[in-house]
């Protein structure tokens, strides 16, 4: 028997509200008496509220316990991205009563800056004990080109083992593989570059506990 691979319906696609980012222009220049914490001395433009966020991440649990209650899931998470999305998603998932039996770590690294690497570097993160059938949920934090999944899926494939990817957002028209994610959080709708709740530009803005688009610097400055 081969992999399984979960696909999302078009209803399903739907649902996930959209998110605005369009191409980003310098539109500020940090000065010394400017708070750090604000999201313009951070050339950062929000989009997406804590409470939002929380809602959708809430949504999708809802969605899974759907499909899976009673049956015993497995969570991998693409590190390092999707590590605030997951965690608050096992929360959830708890709450409503999904047993997740196991949750593994891979690390991925797709971009350097604002540039996707044309392939993505998976490994591991310890020892990693994955099941021989049932459900393996594949939790990252956006499938942009959708190369990174793709990775993933050929990484994590076994017979029996069926696989999902759940994201908490996509970018459709940036996609040059076939992949689609069957748990989206939200749609992104542009180019921008997005930071914030786990996101990062350079390592940077991981810690936003809202999403943002982050903005090109100031020219001439």
């Amino acid at each position: 028997m081969s992999t399984q691979i979960e696909s999302p319906t078009e209803t399903q696609q739907m649902e996930a509200p959209t998110l605005e980012v369009p191409a980003a222009a310098p539109a500020f220049q940090p000065s010394l008496w400017n708070d750090g914490r604000d999201p313009a001395a951070l050339n950062v433009r929000p989009i997406a509220t804590p409470e939002q966020i929380q809602a959708r991440v809430r949504a999708i649990a809802e969605e899974i316990a759907l499909d899976h209650r009673g049956t015993p899931v497995t969570l991998v998470v693409v590190m390092r991205g999707g590590f605030v999305f997951a965690v608050d998603l096992i929360r959830q998932l708890w709450e409503l009563q999904v047993d997740v039996r196991a949750m593994e770590f891979f690390q991925s690294t797709s971009y350097r800056g604002e540039r996707p690497d044309s392939a993505p570097q998976i490994s591991a993160l310890g020892r990693v004990q994955l099941p021989d059938d049932g459900p393996v949920i594949i939790v990252d934090d956006i499938v942009d080109a959708g190369r990174t999944i793709q990775a993933m899926l050929e990484r994590l494939s076994a017979p029996g083992r069926r696989l999902e990817v759940c994201a908490l957002l996509e970018r459709a028209a940036a996609h040059v593989t076939p992949v689609r994610p069957r748990y989206v959080g939200f749609q992104l709708d542009g180019p921008g570059f997005v930071v914030g709740y786990g996101l990062d530009h350079d390592s940077r803005h991981r810690e936003l506990p809202y999403l943002a688009q982050w903005l090109l610097p100031p020219q001439g400055g």
